[in-house]
């Protein structure tokens, strides 16, 4: 595994890594309760989304699907098959394996455009085999930053995290020239899950503070937590 195995997490939920190297991430996984925690927040997410977009099939689905077969020709089978191709896991990849994992547990899906496309963005930064693995810790708590370089653009991932108190909200700083620039407010969900997307990257420093509810210009210090890239 030639990659560092924290940026695997992605492409592991979507089943987008060769089988060699599949099965090296899973034995890193038996070790880095981290990178279990991201493994199933992940698959969390995926969940909700399909439930919150699904609907319940027409009752006579099935029996329409059913008489449909019975008069449709079917394609015979080729006298050939091509030799099957290294799976590899590029963005259009993880993206499309994203949206099938959403289906398949959330059955049919309607009007579920922006949350798909959310999760496409997600799936592209974390499957992107040059991304950087940021900590970023303090009182706050532990978080992991995800940089991708290609895509101009970042995931937060947090689990546990207690909520921001009334009228606060946490923001995510990015050190640029020299100073701390705001990279986007943040909020985990009922569950202190955050699956956040920023779209920029750091230089070299990353830092948390509580702000005031809608985030600010310049950070009230101190940091609530920090990393480096």
């Amino acid at each position: 595994m030639t990659a560092d195995p924290h940026t695997l997490v992605g492409p592991y939920v979507v089943d987008a890594l060769p089988t060699e190297e599949r099965a090296q991430f899973e034995e890193h996984l038996r070790r880095c309760p981290e990178c279990t925690a991201e493994v199933e927040g992940l698959r969390a997410t995926a969940a909700r989304l399909g439930r919150a977009a699904a609907i319940e099939p027409a009752a006579d689905m099935r029996a329409r699907v059913l008489a449909d077969v019975a008069h449709t020709r079917q394609v015979p089978p080729r006298r050939s098959v091509a030799p099957a191709r290294r799976r590899q896991w590029p963005v259009a990849l993880a993206a499309a394996a994203v949206l099938a994992l959403v289906a398949a547990v959330g059955g049919v899906a309607i009007r579920a455009d922006r949350r798909a496309d959310q999760a496409e963005q997600l799936a592209a930064i974390m499957a992107d085999p040059g991304a950087d693995s940021v900590e970023v810790t303090g009182p706050a708590g532990t978080m992991r930053l995800v940089v991708s370089q290609a895509h101009g653009s970042s995931v937060l991932l947090a689990d546990g995290m207690p909520a921001a108190p009334s009228g606060k909200d946490y923001e995510l700083w990015y050190r640029t020239d020299g100073r701390m620039v705001p990279a986007g407010v943040f909020e985990p969900d009922d569950e202190g899950t955050v699956r956040a997307r920023l779209d920029a990257v750091p230089e070299d420093l990353v830092g948390v503070t509580l702000e005031p509810e809608g985030g600010s210009a310049e950070p009230t210090l101190p940091m609530i937590a920090e990393g480096t890239v």
